[in-house]
């Protein structure tokens, strides 16, 4: 019958979209460290260090602790770098990062537990903030620096790999 035109025109048409198709990169997303800092880092001779780089397992991204402490306080802890490579990944870390910011705020540098379903950014940033809090040194501040056992002591909150 005439079928065979529409039919080798629908191939074609479908072909051409099939070939053209170009997928979406993986998205880096830089953190806005403003907006992710949490307490106060205005306080007159406070001392901001800022910890290691740390890559999420997985090939997840990468996250960087900024620590701002004054007379043996942490007056504010975010994040200096927050880089995060697809987008279940920034959905995790939106959410989880101002919890461990707040689990350090309240625990004033000592160990902090993590949050459940997000393994790898708790270890990442735990022993982010354990290279930062390990750089006080001398001075009020220098009691935040010793024992503390971010980077060891980490005890997730249950259990799950989810990000």
């Amino acid at each position: 019958m005439n079928r065979s035109p529409v039919v080798i025109a629908a191939t074609v048409a479908g072909l051409a979209l099939a070939l053209g198709f170009r997928p979406q990169a993986a998205t880096t997303t830089t953190a806005n460290t403003a907006a992710l800092t949490t307490g106060n880092a205005n306080v007159s001779g406070a001392q901001t260090v800022v910890g290691s780089d740390q890559a999420l397992a997985g090939g997840l991204g990468d996250i960087q602790v900024k620590v701002t402490a004054a007379n043996g306080r942490i007056v504010s802890v975010g994040m200096a770098k927050m880089n995060l490579h697809g987008p279940q990944s920034q959905q995790i870390s939106s959410s989880v990062i101002p919890q461990l910011e707040q689990q350090t705020m309240a625990a004033n540098g000592g160990p902090i537990h993590g949050v459940s379903g997000a393994t790898y950014t708790s270890k990442a940033y735990a022993t982010s903030l354990q290279a930062a809090l390990s750089q006080l040194k001398g001075g009020s501040n220098a009691a935040l620096a010793t024992g503390n056992g971010n980077g060891s002591v980490l005890q997730p909150q249950g259990g799950g790999e989810s990000d």
